[in-house]
């Protein structure tokens, strides 16, 4: 009787697998010159597993081999982005920055960037128009419009950009005000739609009009009767919903949201702006893991009110603030600034992005 041969799971070929791991180590750059070496290397480097697993081990190098800072600049009437590497400012050394080649094919009468996500970097151009934009992979779409039905009278009043991991789709919320009524949409980028959403949250925003990024959720701080809290949207499903606070920041006159490491932060001053403190949500949607990380004096900055977090801590417990125009680094140990040192950057508005491999057009669904 013939023994069968049992099943075997299907295994790289040696060779193979060490063409991967080298692979997976090389910058975006390299790695979209690869894609055409091959039709296997092309078919490889655009497969989902490689850039999941690409983007994992970017987030992952220390310190920061792979992230960017990008910059809005003006001049006059005219926008430019430019970007640096981060990797060379936190040994103290200088960066070089250049200019972006975002394609923009109109005016342009105002320019921000709402955020960042896996690579990708949201940017609202003339208060109403959205684009898509991964500045490693050279990539970039403009999504649909957002409606406003009166655009005389109508106007965005919040917005945001982010991910959901629970559809793998990356979405962009928008919310807009005419005297007749409030309307609020999430756009898709599978469905490349938008969506309109029930827009319940009549609270006035203190915050920046775009939410900051975390856990699947858009954050704001608003007030009520004034009363402050952190509100959210989940853009899983539109619902908003509030973000429970330590009582210990009752205890401060002002308050600045942010994101480190991928975790909610508040940034504080007391009502005495004797100091600064600086509070993380190391578990997000349970209250007691708010823990203050510093407290910095107020001898260092006067204008403690330009002081902005940057979504970037390091091992070291380093923080990149954003101060005037600016990039500094707070060193918790040494209780001191240090400015960064970047070549031909003309700061406007900043924020970290990390490179990747992600496409703004591989997402859609056909």
């Amino acid at each position: 009787m013939k023994r069968k041969t049992p099943h075997k799971q299907a295994r790289l070929h040696p060779c193979k697998k060490i063409i991967t791991d080298i692979l997976l180590r090389l910058p975006v750059k390299s790695l979209l010159r690869f894609k055409y070496t091959s039709k296997s290397w092309r078919s490889l480097i655009s497969s989902k597993h490689f850039v999941k697993t690409h983007l994992e081990n970017s987030t992952k190098n220390p310190p920061f081999a792979c992230h960017r800072i990008i910059s809005v600049t003006r001049e006059g009437n005219k926008y430019d982005i430019q970007h640096c590497s981060l990797h060379p400012l936190f040994p103290e050394r200088v960066t070089y920055a250049s200019y972006g080649d975002f394609p923009v094919d109109e005016s342009v009468d105002s320019l921000r960037l709402l955020g960042s996500c896996n690579g990708l970097v949201c940017i609202s151009i003339n208060e109403t128009k959205y684009f898509l934009w991964n500045p490693s992979a050279r990539e970039s779409k403009k999504l649909p419009d957002f409606d406003l039905k009166i655009l005389s009278h109508s106007h965005i009043i919040e917005d945001g950009f982010g991910f959901d991991e629970s559809s793998g789709d990356y979405k962009v919320y928008a919310a807009s005000y005419d005297q007749l009524q409030d309307i609020a949409k999430i756009y898709s980028l599978k469905q490349d739609s938008w969506t309109r959403i029930n827009y319940n949250n009549k609270d006035v925003i203190l915050s920046p009009r775009t939410g900051k990024f975390v856990s699947g959720n858009l954050h704001w701080i608003r007030v009520i009767e004034d009363e402050w809290y952190i509100s959210s949207l989940d853009l899983k499903n539109g619902v908003y919903g509030i973000v429970e606070r330590p009582s210990i920041l009752d205890d401060h006159s002002s308050l600045v949201l942010g994101v480190l490491n991928g975790c909610l932060s508040a940034f504080c001053c007391s009502q005495d702006c004797k100091y600064l403190d600086l509070w993380v949500l190391k578990q997000y949607g349970v209250k007691d893991s708010w823990s203050k990380m510093m407290r910095i004096s107020d001898n260092l900055f006067m204008d403690y009110m330009l002081l902005t977090p940057l979504d970037i801590i390091s091992q070291n417990r380093e923080v990149l603030f954003r101060y005037r125009w600016d990039l500094v680094v707070y060193k918790l140990k040494e209780n001191r600034f240090w400015y960064l040192k970047t070549n031909g950057f003309k700061n406007l508005h900043k924020l970290v992005h990390v490179e990747s491999l992600v496409s703004v057009m591989a997402n859609i669904e056909e």
